[in-house]
């Protein structure tokens, strides 16, 4: 919210289940908490990722939110918000299409794609091809997204086709939205990955999403900017909420061994960026991004604020 000064945007937060009550004072005045007891709907599932449950959490919050909003800006607990309003995704052009994302970042490279996630795709929907988004991050068109019955259909998908569902909702959404949808920019959703890691300074995406099951909060080896826990805690501290992060954490407490296994970590994340780079640059720099041909800047320049 400290970023988005223009006071275009209503900002919601979903939450479901049993939540202390102290992680529910921090957010600030001026969030919308919708607290569900309970998913609207039973739902049954068997993880087999670390995706959470609370991910299908998404399809009833859009489902609401369509209906109520023309454009609804959708973002995962794990993104982080670097620079820039979210705002500015409300002046890109409508196509028609009941959402913009960022392709995932798994077909990024220029490389043809692994065989497994090949077959993943086509099994979900052979109509998608290499149009797999992620959904960590969207721009939902309310009105179309409500008229197509998207929520439901993607709940229905995932129920009945759970062993096709590596990804959750993800993979339902992909499903049946058959890559009828319009390409953001990977600046809007910058996948972490051992590929985009050494870029992320210098281009300074604006949204950082910390796919996998390593956050900013539970990194203990520091593999992410230490600016970005930093931040979280400010504003936690801030909230008098300093108390829900794991004091092992982060800058404090740090052991000889574990200095050492986060050099070799670190080795691994960083090498060869130029060739990285070059696996990817085609994505990166691709004209079909409708934030480009709209002049709305995905990435930053210099290097205040990166991360």
């Amino acid at each position: 919210m400290a970023l988005d000064r223009s006071c275009r945007l209503d900002h919601h937060a979903y939450l479901v289940g049993d939540v202390p009550d102290d992680l529910i004072e921090v957010f600030p005045e001026g969030v919308q908490v919708h607290h569900l007891p309970e998913y609207p709907r039973a739902i049954h599932y068997s993880p087999t990722t670390h995706v959470p449950l609370a991910a299908l959490l998404r399809l009833f919050a859009l489902e609401e939110l369509a209906k109520i909003y023309h454009r609804v800006i959708y973002l995962d607990g794990d993104v982080f918000q670097a620079w820039g309003s979210l705002a500015d995704l409300l002046d890109l052009p409508e196509t028609g299409r009941p959402l913009a994302a960022v392709r995932d970042r798994s077909h990024w490279p220029d490389r043809e794609r692994l065989r497994h996630q090949k077959s993943y795709v086509a099994a979900l929907n052979p109509k998608i091809g290499s149009n797999y988004f992620n959904s960590g991050v969207l721009l939902v068109n309310g009105p179309v997204w409500t008229s197509g019955g998207y929520s439901t259909a993607a709940l229905d998908f995932f129920q009945q086709n759970q062993g096709l569902c590596l990804y959750v909702d993800q993979s339902a959404l992909n499903a049946v939205i058959e890559g009828d949808w319009d390409s953001l920019s990977p600046g809007w959703n910058w996948q972490m990955s051992k590929t985009s890691y050494p870029l992320v300074s210098g281009r300074r995406p604006r949204l950082v999403h910390f796919t996998g099951p390593i956050k900013p909060w539970n990194d203990r080896l520091r593999l992410f900017d230490p600016a970005i826990f930093a931040d979280m805690k400010q504003f936690l501290r801030k909230r008098g909420a300093e108390h829900l992060l794991d004091p092992g954490v982060g800058p404090d407490g740090f052991t000889l061994e574990m200095e050492r296994r986060r050099m070799r970590e670190l080795a691994v994340l960083v090498e060869d960026p130029l060739g990285k780079r070059d696996s990817i640059k085609r994505f990166l720099d691709a004209e079909e991004h409708i934030d480009h041909a709209a002049g709305i800047a995905a990435y930053g320049v210099g290097a205040a604020g990166s991360v």
